[in-house]
């Protein structure tokens, strides 16, 4: 944990008869590195943006032995502003067994939260709650946000999940000892439960793409030529729904640099009077001649503008970025609302529902522009140094420093807005393209099916056989 994130990478953890640690790359090599020097290549400072190009990294330690039987997977931050360490989490989910979601009391549940727990339940029925930070509240707090935190999960998912206090602050270590025994300890024999929940929701989804296709394949040509033109229909009043998200995406992109200018120029006096302020206290010993002056002026400059513009962009990083979550819901919602008219359409026409689960967009939000600054300086003005003694010209030259700082300032923060517009763009119109490739890739695979189901209902049947007998060894074996 730290107050910036701190794992970028994968980082697996087993016991090991002795302390080391393996990285992984992404050409396919591996490399033994002492445990000490593990922050070079998961950490985000020793290994930004993944310049190293590892894959993960696995710990084996000593320390271990008593969890012999599990192998810990530590995961960045799926809400970290840095893309590629919610990416490597995302890319992981599926391989996971039991997941523990740390869920802070500060606030307690979010939307992210409540996401990630669904998703999760694709790939494991073993998910617990970790409500960390416990220490932060007084014993009456604990128990109004544990219960509030246990009846919010209970109504979001429908059966009541774990739920482990945490903290790791000295006095907490009976809810240490609590989620040691009654959750670390065990999870013995439930290698064969989570591999066949994992086998039961690829065939569930499976089985109900072969239903359509089997009912489809029961009706004549007549029937089915009457459904296609229903999808085909339903995919009109989307080519005009597409039509309107387009026009709204551009109108989202179209207004980004206006609405972040404003928000800079209402910053541009208060940067200026910080800088101006430190160069009335730099300024006196720059003094010794012109081209000292010059020299010092023109560094002090390049890294106190790039300083103030690298703040301004992350303090209101969020602001920038919120455009692209409003549109990434707008479309979302539009692709959920196709496929529940789709779902219905399915059970008027064919007796069988197409499972309406909840379609989601990967929103990809831009990494913090670059805001380091060129040379300051048209003209060499150290050549006439030895022309013009400092005295004299010491006002003079004070007064065009200040005036290029208010230059520097106002152009700067222009430019940073036009870097961050180029960047939300970008990324609104990568959701655009993403949400028209799910709709198209829907409506595709459905008329697929229909159009498969004249000609393959043979195998369709013996398929959807295959697919249910599975399913009911799958049941019989967790009943057993």
């Amino acid at each position: 944990m730290g107050a910036v994130p701190v794992t970028a990478m994968i980082t697996e953890m087993e016991y090991g008869r002795r302390d080391r640690a393996e990285v992984v790359f992404q050409k396919g090599t591996t490399e033994e590195i002492p445990p000490a020097c593990l922050g070079e290549f998961v950490s985000e400072a020793g290994n930004p943006g993944n310049f190293r190009q590892v894959v993960r990294v696995r710990l084996y330690l000593q320390a271990m032995e008593r969890y012999r039987a599990l192998r810990f997977v530590d995961t960045p931050g799926l809400e970290s502003v840095l893309e590629h360490n919610t990416e490597a989490s995302l890319r992981w989910l599926p391989n996971v067994g039991l997941a523990l979601v740390a869920v802070g009391v500060d606030p307690p549940l979010s939307r992210h939260d409540m996401e990630l727990i669904r998703t999760l339940s694709r790939y494991t029925p073993n998910i617990s709650v970790l409500l960390t930070k416990i220490d932060l509240l007084e014993d009456a707090d604990r128990l109004e946000v544990r219960e509030f935190v246990r009846t919010q999960l209970a109504r979001f998912t429908g059966v009541p999940l774990p739920l482990f206090c945490y903290s790791t602050r000295p006095g907490f270590e009976g809810l240490r000892a609590e989620l040691d025994e009654q959750l670390l300890c065990q999870t013995g024999g439930q290698r064969d439960a989570i591999l066949r929940h994992k086998l039961d929701s690829l065939l569930r989804e499976c089985s109900q793409y072969l239903k359509i296709a089997g009912k489809a394949a029961e009706i004549t040509d007549s029937e089915r030529a009457a459904v296609r033109r229903a999808i085909r229909d339903e995919t009109n009043i989307v080519d005009e729904s597409r039509q309107s998200l387009r026009l709204a995406a551009r109108h989202a992109a179209e207004g980004t640099r206006g609405e972040f200018e404003l928000l800079l120029q209402s910053e541009e006096a208060a940067v200026r009077d910080r800088l101006l302020a430190e160069l009335d206290a730099e300024f006196p010993s720059w003094t010794a001649s012109l081209a000292i002056a010059a020299e010092r002026f023109e560094a002090w400059l390049c890294g106190a503008a790039a300083r103030e513009m690298s703040c301004l962009s992350e303090r209101h990083r969020s602001e920038f970025v919120a455009s692209i979550g409003r549109v990434s819901r707008r479309l979302a919602q539009s692709l959920q609302d196709f496929r529940n008219r789709l779902s219905e359409g399915s059970l008027r026409t064919l007796g069988v529902p197409l499972e309406a689960s909840e379609m989601e967009l990967r929103v990809k939000e831009p990494q913090s522009p670059d805001v380091r600054l060129g040379r300051i300086f048209d003209r060499n003005w150290e050549l006439l140094s030895f022309l013009l003694p400092m005295a004299p010209i010491r006002a003079l030259l004070k007064r065009h420093f200040q005036w290029k700082v208010a230059d520097v300032v106002s152009m700067n923060l222009s430019r940073l807005t036009t870097q961050w517009a180029d960047a939300v763009n970008g990324a609104i119109f990568a959701l655009e393209k993403q949400a028209i490739d799910r709709l198209d890739g829907l409506t595709a695979t459905i008329q697929a099916l229909l159009a498969a189901a004249g000609t393959e209902s043979g195998q369709i049947c013996a398929d959807l056989r295959r697919v249910e007998e599975q399913r009911e060894r799958l049941l019989s074996h967790n009943m057993g």
